[in-house]
């Protein structure tokens, strides 16, 4: 699951810019296309996984009539101000927090006048914040991180190809470069599994213990 809030100065942008930029945060704005940042042998999502992590995300965008910044409230001729406040499973907000603040920013940059300032100013800031073990909950009942690594590992449809110098992650589905030093492994039984981050090894040891103790 991921929540998304976005806030913007009343009035900085039309209603068109303000739906790109909802769009742009999306699951599918971000992990979709990594071709289109000029690598196609990119790590990416699993595409099963991708509409899975879809249908539980939520982009929500507020226009604020009143906004302060740097002790004066902004006035409609300032360069417009961006906040984000991203929530995801706690277990992956640190894994998670660099590759969505640079990606945000960078869709913050697509709508704004003079995007360079964003990078030079503090005029967009990300907030990555962790949802702790039961506290989110879908389908009218708690769902804690087993399950939703459940939900995450039933979603995976598979790749067709698996590029040289890169394996499938076996929790999540991911494409993952060997030579990445955020990859990790475990050797079960004899076989070697590499996965994306530390939180789906231990999701997948986690999920291969309990499957064991059922048999």
């Amino acid at each position: 699951m991921m929540f998304t809030e976005v806030f913007v100065p009343k009035g900085s942008h039309t209603r068109e810019d303000l739906d790109r930029l909802a769009c742009g945060l999306t699951a599918h704005g971000l992990y979709d296309d990594p071709e289109s940042f000029g690598d196609p042998v990119a790590e990416r999502a699993d595409p099963g996984v991708l509409d899975f992590l879809e249908s539980i995300t939520h982009v929500v965008v507020h226009e604020v009539d009143t906004w302060v910044a740097g002790g004066s409230p902004l006035k409609p001729t300032d360069p417009p101000r961006y906040v984000a406040r991203v929530y995801v499973p706690g277990p992956w907000r640190k894994a998670l927090s660099e590759y969505l603040i640079t990606h945000i920013t960078r869709v913050f940059a697509d709508i704004a006048p003079a995007p360079d300032r964003l990078y030079q100013q503090a005029h967009a800031e990300v907030h990555v914040l962790g949802v702790p073990e039961g506290g989110y909950g879908a389908f009218g009942r708690v769902v804690g991180d087993s399950a939703l690594n459940d939900m995450i590992n039933d979603a995976v449809r598979g790749t067709a190809e698996v590029p040289d110098g890169m394996a499938v992650d076996p929790m999540c589905g991911a494409l993952v470069r060997l030579d990445d030093p955020a990859s990790v492994t475990a050797d079960i039984d004899g076989t070697e599994h590499t996965f994306c981050c530390p939180g789906c090894r231990r999701a997948f040891l986690d999920r291969q213990g309990r499957q064991a103790a059922r048999t």
